[in-house]
């Protein structure tokens, strides 16, 4: 089985489990490690900084959980939209 990469709002990444907030529906653009992180990023129908969650970046855009908090659900630490 190859390896399947999506593509939209001019990022690419891979795997089906990501969760993209997507430009074309209001949203950020980021892409995130998965579903769970998404929702932590929305509040209020806005999106949030994903810094302000204590989440890294990958070199490939994705937003992750830093690697000493696997599994966590981060929690908001301010009020900033996404960049």
């Amino acid at each position: 089985m190859g390896v399947l990469w999506v593509s939209c709002c001019g990022l690419r990444w891979v795997g089906l489990d990501r969760a993209h907030c997507c430009r074309r529906t209001r949203g950020c653009g980021h892409v995130f490690d998965d579903v769970n992180l998404y929702d932590a990023h929305r509040r209020g129908g806005d999106c949030l900084n994903p810094r302000t969650l204590d989440l890294v970046q990958t070199r490939n855009g994705i937003w992750l959980r830093a690697l000493d908090n696997p599994g966590r659900v981060p929690e908001q630490r301010g009020q900033r939209k996404a960049d």
